[in-house]
């Protein structure tokens, strides 16, 4: 289930494109301790015009201010939620030539019995691995 999208306005290069997925997914992996097949990451490129800080459009102020959205199973340990912040927003300033302190990092929690895999909620598919991490 864990799903990364990186949004930042364009346009990006093919090659730095292909660095943010294949990076973001690998290091998302190992943080989670998810099988790297389950992650799915995705880069959405915003117009300059359609994206500001503090109001002022990216077009005017020509630095790039990159947004990460995480979302995962809710109980998940707080060390991996610290992980992905402290690990992945530097990543992803440093593959786009960012800087850090305009990098943003948001982690949503999905509750197991919202998120379908191959048609079955999430809580029956992954039950045991739901419940290893509550102790249960």
């Amino acid at each position: 289930m864990p799903y990364l999208r990186v949004e930042v306005t364009g346009p990006i290069d093919p090659a730095v494109r292909r660095e943010l997925l294949t990076r973001t997914a690998e290091l998302f992996a190992e943080i989670t301790e998810s099988p790297i097949e389950r992650i799915r990451t995705e880069v959405l490129e915003l117009a300059h015009d359609a994206f500001a800080v503090g109001g002022i459009p990216i077009a005017d102020s020509g630095e790039l201010a990159p947004f990460i959205a995480v979302e995962v199973l809710a109980g998940r340990p707080l060390a991996q939620h610290t992980a992905l912040i402290e690990r992945v927003s530097p990543l992803v300033a440093d593959i786009l030539g960012a800087r850090l302190d305009r990098t943003r990092l948001r982690i949503t929690e999905i509750q197991p019995e919202d998120w379908g895999i191959a048609g079955v909620p999430a809580a029956a598919a992954r039950r045991d691995e739901i419940e290893a991490r509550a102790g249960g």
